[in-house]
């Protein structure tokens, strides 16, 4: 299955640069040693694409030979933290200069670097959240303005048209093996990071950075992936059929980074290697070409793992190579929008140095290697998708419900017994059998509306213990008056059925949930979610209601009564599996 490259020779030719018929007497350098963007711009004069209008292939075909002539003549780019102090990613950049890094990673990191500086530029000058993908990023207005057409257009031939080179997608998809990658690139985007920091110095504007809000590092330490040994890993790599000569010496370098505690580099090279091999892997079981073509979807890692083939409608082959445990954990670690989703953040720049460390990267490299291998005694189960959210949700909400109950007794003034006409709901525990994956299609409406229900009902039972407690600790106190005795005691004979209430939708809760995950279909969605509105109704009118703000228990007390109890029983056939 050994091939050359993972490309299409069109992408070949605009790729490696090569000697051209070029004059090779041009100069770009200016006598401080910077960019002369003026004569660049006379350079491509007769060529130049206004930023908003698309670049066509053979308009990037035809300008090949010229751009590269243009990459090779640049002046060499130096580090100068001054200048690139508005990037925030001071020594990420300077690292990427120093020994053992290799081209590709150089190309790899400043792009993502790249990438995000861009998109604070935007921010600053826009107010406004940039566009997810680069290539829509420089076709806007405000980088234009501040850049100028000249660096547009050449970024734009280089990262951010599909119809180009498109440089980005290529490095961050495992593409591109270390001598397809020109060290001209990385000295080009450099130089572009030098360049707008002079700008952003003359104009002084201050950028406005993004952050990550979730702490990757301990996201990992949630997932609770332990180490793997180096030497396994490497050995598991050796004589791999989805793994080509070129992809084995990056791997090589994967593992030498990790020694030299570059954990950065190391995971920003592993997840493209890891990539192609998973691509190598499901062509070969769809019998498709693999190899990255012009304006063609790259099949990247989210599409290898996604339930169904999109050609055919089945379910997608890989899941029949891979374990649940397995699929989950690259859910759980690349795509869930709660999890650390590090391939992502890595590649759009969002990640500091310093938030990717030993733990991040031994969880990757752990990933690694149980995809690689397949080890079939690998188990996990996940923690970042919307049904383990809920699960977790549900049990928190039923530790408050039992708080709660424990305040009732504690309080012993019940004077009235619970109503005895409450609908039955069989009795269940909160499932261990949670399904991510081929669910049903609505399935994700009923569980956010589970959630926000779980959410208000937890709160609902926190108010109502806080409610007892200081009540009770009042009357202990001989601190309530008259009045507030008989609120108390008025209070205390409408708790059972108040209780019973909440105690009724932690039943139903745990029961749809219950239901969902045994099923792989979902009918009368829009009759359930009419249902689970009035429940959230009832317990966000519950939560007002018993906060110790409030304290009017009556309209919750006729509400749970008269309401609560109807509408579940109406609903009863929708409940049961």
């Amino acid at each position: 299955m050994e091939q050359e490259s993972f490309y299409s020779d069109e992408i070949a030719y605009m790729l490696l640069v090569k000697d051209s018929n070029e004059p090779n007497d041009l100069n770009f350098t200016t006598s401080d040693g910077a960019v002369n963007w003026n004569a660049v711009g006379c350079y491509f004069e007769d060529y130049l694409v206004p930023h908003d209008q698309p670049l066509s292939y053979e308009h990037c075909y035809r300008l090949t030979p010229k751009f590269h002539t243009f990459l090779t003549s640049c002046p060499h780019a130096l580090y100068s933290p001054e200048k690139l102090k508005w990037t925030n990613r001071l020594e990420l950049i300077a690292m990427t200069s120093e020994a053992p890094i290799v081209n590709l990673t150089s190309v790899l990191t400043i792009s993502s670097i790249l990438e995000y500086s861009l998109g604070n530029v935007y921010l600053t000058e826009s107010g406004s959240m940039p566009p997810h993908l680069l290539r829509d990023l420089l076709m806007t207005d405000t980088l234009a303005t501040v850049m100028g057409e000249t660096v547009i257009y050449l970024l734009r031939l280089l990262l951010g048209t599909p119809n180009g080179i498109n440089l980005r997608n290529l490095v961050w998809h495992g593409f591109l093996s270390e001598e397809e990658v020109s060290p001209f690139y990385s000295n080009f985007l450099l130089l572009v990071l030098i360049t707008v920091g002079d700008i952003l110095e003359e104009r002084n504007i201050a950028i406005k950075h993004r952050s990550c809000p979730q702490d990757t590092r301990k996201l990992f330490q949630q997932m609770g992936l332990v180490s793997v040994d180096e030497l396994q890993l490497l050995k598991c790599l050796e004589n791999n059929k989805f793994i080509s000569t070129r992809q084995m010496e990056g791997w090589k370098q994967v593992l030498k980074y990790y020694e030299y505690e570059q954990y950065y580099f190391c995971i920003s090279l592993a997840l493209p290697q890891l990539e192609m091999y998973l691509r190598r892997l499901y062509s070969q079981l769809y019998q498709r070409d693999f190899r990255a073509k012009l304006e063609e979807y790259y099949i990247i890692m989210d599409t290898v793992f996604e339930e169904c083939n999109s050609c055919t409608g089945d379910r997608n082959k890989i899941h029949k190579v891979y374990s649940t445990s397995m699929l989950e954990l690259v859910y759980d670690l690349l795509s869930a929008m709660n999890g650390p989703r590090i391939r992502d953040k890595l590649s759009h720049g969002e990640l500091q140095l310093e938030q990717v460390d030993d733990t991040v990267t031994r969880g990757v490299l752990l990933a690694c290697y149980v995809i690689i291998t397949n080890g079939s005694d690998f188990v996990y189960k996940s923690l970042f998708h919307p049904n383990a959210i809920l699960r977790l949700k549900l049990e928190e909400c039923k530790a408050a419900i039992d708080m709660c109950q424990t305040a009732q007794l504690r309080v012993g003034l019940v004077v009235a017994e619970a109503d005895q006409d409450i609908p039955i709901i069989p009795e269940v525990g909160i499932t261990d059998n949670v399904n991510i994956f081929y669910r049903p299609k609505g399935e994700e409406i009923a569980i956010g509306m589970l959630m926000r229900i779980a959410t208000t009902l937890r709160m609902a039972a926190k108010n109502m213990q806080n409610s007892l407690v200081s009540k009770l600790e009042a009357m202990e106190k001989r601190e309530l008056r008259s009045r507030a005795r008989n609120t108390f005691t008025n209070m205390m004979k409408m708790l059972p059925v108040i209780w019973r209430g909440l105690d009724l939708v932690m039943h139903l809760l745990t029961w749809i949930f219950h239901c969902l995950m045994q099923n792989s279909e979902l009918d009368a969605l829009d009759k359930l979610v009419r249902f689970l509105k009035f429940i959230l109704k009832y317990t966000e009118n519950a939560a007002n209601n018993l906060d110790t703000k409030n304290n009017t228990w009556l309209p919750l007390y006729d509400a749970t009564r008269r309401e609560l109890y109807d509408k579940t029983r109406q609903n009863l056939t929708l409940l049961l599996c």
